[in-house]
C-alpha cells in the first residue's frame, strides 16, 4: 500500500507514470503530473524537452522500466498506433491522447489484446470535462434535439507555440494532420451530446502552403436521424468555439470562449476557467480516480475507434 494523490494504491510502488512525447502536449503532461506529486518518467528524441524547469527522469529504452501506474503517449499522431501496442502487450494502463490514430487499423484485435491484458485504457478528450458541457448534457435529458451548429476555429501558428512550421506532423495530413484529425473534439463533442454519428459528408479546403486540410465543412447526419453541420477552421486568425442545438422547445448554445450556455433566453455564467491545461489536468484526475475505483471498461476505445471512423469517412467522402 502507498500513499498517491488520489487515496491508497494497492499495487507497491505505482506512482510512477511515463509520457511519450518531446511536443507542447507532453509538456503540459509532465507540468500537471508534477504537480500532482508524481514521479514522472520522459521519452523522447527532443533534447530540448529536458531543458525545462519540470522534474522528469529520462529514459532511453524501455527494457528496464520501473513499475508503473500508467503510460502518456502524447506524441505526434503517426506514432500512437506503435505505442498502443508496445504498452498493451507490456500490460500497462494506458492515457492516449486524441486521436487514437490517423488510419484504419485491426481495432478488433487491440480491443480483445486490451480486455485479455486487463488494461485500463483512457483517450485524452478533455473538453468533455468542461462543466459547460456536463450542463447542456443535464438540460438535454427531457428535450428532442432537432438540429445542431458546431463551429471552431483556431490560429495553429498561435496555439503550437513553437509555430507551424511545413514539417509538423500536425500540417501533414499523411502523418495524421490537418483540421479534421486535429479538431476532432468536435466530433466526439456531436457524439457524446447529440448522438452517434451515421453518414457525414464533408468539403474541405487543402492548403497550398502545407500538406493538409486546414478548412472542412460538413453535413451529418446521427443514428436517430438528427441533421446538422460542423464547421472547422485550423488557421483562423480569431479562436471561436461554439455549439448549437436546436430542440423542440428552446435553443442551448455554448459559447467556449465566452466561457457561458445561452439556454434559450438565460445566459448562464461559469465562474470557473477553462483553459486547455486545466481541462487536461481535470481529465487526468478523472483517469485516476477511475484507475483507484477500477472503473473503467472498453467504452473509452470503443469511443476513440468511433470517432476516428468518423475523421476517416469526412476525408473519404470529400474526394
Amino acid at each position: 500500500m502507498v500513499d498517491s494523490p488520489y487515496g491508497k494504491i494497492l499495487i507497491k510502488n505505482m506512482v510512477n507514470v511515463l509520457v511519450i512525447g518531446g511536443g507542447s502536449i507532453a509538456k503540459k503532461h509532465v507540468e500537471i503530473l508534477n504537480k500532482l506529486n508524481f514521479r514522472v518518467y520522459s521519452y523522447t528524441n527532443n533534447d530540448n524537452f529536458y531543458k525545462n524547469k519540470n522534474k522528469i527522469i529520462r529514459i532511453k529504452n524501455f527494457e528496464k522500466l520501473p513499475e508503473l501506474l500508467f503510460v502518456v503517449i502524447a506524441n505526434s499522431t503517426n506514432k500512437h498506433l506503435k505505442y498502443l501496442n508496445l504498452f498493451i502487450k507490456k500490460k500497462i494502463n494506458i492515457y492516449c491522447e486524441k486521436p487514437i490514430y490517423f488510419k484504419k487499423f485491426n481495432y478488433l484485435k487491440l480491443r480483445k489484446l486490451i480486455k485479455t491484458n486487463n488494461i485500463k485504457f483512457f483517450c485524452g478528450y478533455q473538453l468533455l470535462r468542461d462543466s459547460k458541457v456536463h450542463y447542456v448534457k443535464r438540460k438535454l435529458r427531457n428535450l428532442k434535439i432537432n438540429s445542431f451548429i458546431s463551429t471552431v476555429g483556431h490560429d495553429y501558428n498561435f496555439w503550437r507555440k513553437n509555430k507551424s512550421s511545413k514539417n509538423s506532423y500536425y500540417n501533414n495530413v499523411s502523418s495524421g494532420g490537418g483540421v479534421i484529425f486535429e479538431l476532432i473534439h468536435e466530433i466526439n463533442l456531436i457524439n457524446y451530446l447529440v448522438g452517434d454519428i451515421d453518414l457525414i459528408k464533408s468539403f474541405k479546403i487543402n492548403s497550398k502552403n502545407y500538406n493538409c486540410d486546414i478548412i472542412a465543412s460538413s453535413i451529418i447526419k446521427t443514428k436517430k436521424k438528427i441533421i446538422g453541420t460542423l464547421y472547422q477552421d485550423m488557421f483562423s486568425k480569431k479562436f471561436f468555439r461554439q455549439f448549437k442545438i436546436i430542440t423542440n422547445k428552446k435553443n442551448i448554445e455554448i459559447d467556449f470562449v465566452r466561457n457561458v450556455v445561452f439556454d434559450d433566453n438565460k445566459i448562464i455564467k461559469f465562474k470557473s476557467k477553462n483553459t486547455q491545461i486545466i481541462l487536461i489536468e481535470k481529465n487526468l484526475k478523472h483517469f485516476i480516480k477511475q484507475l483507484k475505483d477500477n472503473k473503467i471498461s472498453i467504452k473509452s476505445f470503443n469511443d476513440s475507434v468511433r470517432d476516428l471512423k468518423n475523421c476517416l469517412e469526412m476525408h473519404a467522402s470529400s474526394k
